[in-house]
This record gives structure tokens, sequence and C-alpha cells, in this order.
């Protein structure tokens, strides 16, 4: 990758200028006009001494305007955010005589990633290879840099853009609070965390919808249980000043869905991870960032660092700390019952029992004379006497 050129060298000076010649003339009238300036000098000190230091120390580039509205915003002899100084020796930009689009492979590739790294615009791994992380570092540059509306945006890398990339520029914050704080961009979609006024880390970001929207949402509560409920909302990210206030790591379930790596500023509202960072506005208030980003953009924040939210409107000091717009119970959802399940018997199997009497068994006993004597002795009964008239 080429090494960016000093931090003093014009983004549109692509040589050094020839050695100037001068005759023998042009030497006498300058110094002549050396001496009348220096004599000038000393009668203006003795006559003023008490100068203005501001105006003397202000800067020749007073053109720098709003970073996000247009390409000219961008100050001609800045530096880039993340520029390593360099010597006037440095190889010269390679030329692209194409466009390079999602899908392509290869060392121009490459290169156009290396150089996004160094202007804090995050594309991912710097493996050659166009995908979507480096698209959606490209659409920061198209919407931050070159002021395309992101309706407009295509994603793609010209060969005017490409000069421009390896020129270098530099965003300038829009608030100066000192330190650490970002600036989140909502008509472009864009959040730009800046270090000591220098933009440390460039996203492609997607907020709230601005939608009623119904859900039913599983909450990770504080005792490590989870919660179903279902409730309503709109899915509006407020524009305002306000302070990060809570961190957590890892993965979150929470009214406003399932966040990753999340940094609360507004209650439930957030900036967070996502797999789903599309080029429109998708999300129920938070800010979305790519996954990569997430990764260690939280690191790079401490709790009560400032953050400004821009809606194209106002400005944010106009809406202070407005807060979110809460949710509200689902009057269609129906809670699961919790009553217990009815205890299942078994079948019951009747047996109907017939009792039958037993058949009546008629002894017959025949009493006969014998000489043997029985063990049990039966009586007779005594014979009817039957009398007879006379």
């Amino acid at each position: 990758m080429d090494t960016p050129r000093p931090a003093t060298r014009s983004h549109f000076d692509d040589g050094s200028p020839p050695p100037a010649s001068f005759s023998r003339r042009h030497l006498i009238f300058a110094g002549l006009a050396a001496t009348a300036t220096v004599g000038y000098a000393s009668y203006s000190n003795s006559q003023n001494d008490t100068t203005d230091d501001d105006d003397a120390a202000t800067p020749a580039d007073t053109t720098t305007r709003d970073t996000t509205t247009t390409a000219t915003s961008i100050p001609a002899a800045a530096a880039p955010a993340a520029a390593a100084p360099t010597t006037a020796a440095s190889a010269p930009t390679p030329t692209l005589t194409h466009e390079l689009t999602q899908g392509m492979t290869g060392p121009e590739v490459e290169t156009l990633q290396s150089a996004l790294v160094d202007l804090s615009f995050d594309p991912g791994p710097v493996d050659g290879v166009f995908g979507g992380a480096t698209v959606r570092s490209v659409w920061a540059f198209e919407k931050i840099v070159l002021g395309i509306p992101r309706t407009e945006m295509r994603g793609a890398v010209t060969p005017e853009m490409w000069d421009l990339i390896h020129r270098g520029v530099r965003i300038a914050p829009r608030r100066t609070p000192g330190g650490t704080h970002m600036e989140v961009y909502l008509p472009e979609q864009v959040s730009v965390l800046f270090v000591d006024g220098e933009a440390r880390v460039i996203s492609h970001v997607s907020s709230g919808e601005n939608i009623e929207w119904c859900d039913v949402v599983k909450i990770d509560l504080d005792d490590g249980t989870t919660e179903e409920k279902g409730i309503c909302g709109i899915s509006k990210t407020p524009g305002g000043v306000y302070h990060f206030e809570r961190k957590v790591d890892g993965w979150r379930n929470a009214k406003l869905g399932r966040l990753y790596q999340p940094v609360y500023f507004n209650y439930g509202i957030a900036i967070h991870g996502s797999g789903n960072v599309p080029h429109y506005p998708a999300s129920r208030g938070c800010v979305r960032h790519p996954m990569h980003i997430a990764e260690y953009l939280p690191d790079l924040i401490e709790i009560n660092d400032m953050i400004y939210v821009f809606d194209g409107v106002e400005e944010p000091e106009t809406y202070g700390a407005a807060p979110m717009i809460f949710d509200y119970p689902d009057p269609d959802w129906i809670p699961p019952t919790t009553t217990t399940p009815p205890t299942t018997t078994p079948p019951t199997t009747t047996t109907s029992t017939t009792t039958v009497p037993a058949p009546s068994t008629t002894t017959t006993t025949t009493t006969s004379t014998s000489s043997t004597t029985s063990s049990s002795t039966i009586a007779a009964a005594p014979p009817s006497t039957t009398t007879l008239p006379a």
C-alpha cells in the first residue's frame, strides 16, 4: 500500500514546483521591496504593540464546513485522521482504470482496504475481498465525504473516488467537547467516534425506522432469568445531547431487540452490533453498527463520554437529552396461561361379578340295616303313624 503524503502537502498538488530563476533586475527590486517592508513593519510595531494574537494565529484555510453535506467541506491542507507521516520520496498513487465493486478480489481491492483503514473507515479484514464490510465502509465514505444522499450511494469505487481516498481526507467534528465523543448523523446514517478532535472510527449505521411496531419480545432480567412480553413502541432515534451510561458485554435480549455489545445512552437506546445493518433506517430506535466494529468500539468509549445525535432538523442542543419514546403493552397480546395442567387418570376397568348361586345339592340318605357300626349314626325319621278307623 502506498505511504500517505506529508500533512502539509496540498491534496491537489501532485508534483513539486519547478525552481524559480531570477535576473539581476529581479534581485535588485526584491531587495528594495524587502527593505521597505521591514521599515514599514518597524514603524507599525512602534505605533501599535497590542496586536491580537488570535488574528496573527488565524490559519490560512478557513473554508471548512459541514463534512456531511458536501465534498468541498474537506480542508484542503489537512492531514488524514490516521495517516502516518512520510517523506517527499513516497511512491505515487497507483492508478485505477475501472470501478471496484462488491464481489471483486485482488491486490487493487486490498490496496483500497488499506487506504480506508488509514482514513478510519474500517472495511473489515484487509484480505483483498470486496465483501459486505468493505461495501459499508464505502457507503460511509460516499455519504460523509462526497455528500452523496444515502438513497443514491452505490458502494462502488470509481477512479475519481480512488484518487481522493489516496490523497487523504480529514473529517472534522461538528462539536469539540474535548476527549472522546461520538457524533451520529441520522440523515446520512453515519457515526464518527472522535478522540481529541480526530476521527478514530467512521462507520455506516442503521437507526430507528420511525414506525409503530408491536411484537412479543424476550427480555433478559437482572436476576439472570428471561421474561416474555407483548409490547408496542415507536421506532424513533431522537436527536439530542447525551452521555454513555452503561455497557453490556456480549449479547443481550432487550425490548428493542437482540443487541450485541450494547453501550446505552438514552434509557433503552444504545449503539450496538448487528448482523443486519442495511442501507436504510431499520432499527427500533438503537444505532446499529456492523459486527466487526462492535467487537472493539465499546472499548474505545468510557462511561460519561458524550454523544451528539444530529437529526437534520434542529441542532442537538435544541433537544437537550430528549428521552426515548417508551414502549407500552400490546393490547392484543394474551399472556400464556400458567395454571397447573390437569392430572390424567388412567381409565378404570370395571369388572362385573355375577354371583351364580351354587346348585342345590340333594343328599339322599339311605338307611339300611346293617350289622356294621358306622362312625356317624344318622337317626331315621320315625315312621308316620296312621290310625285307621275301626
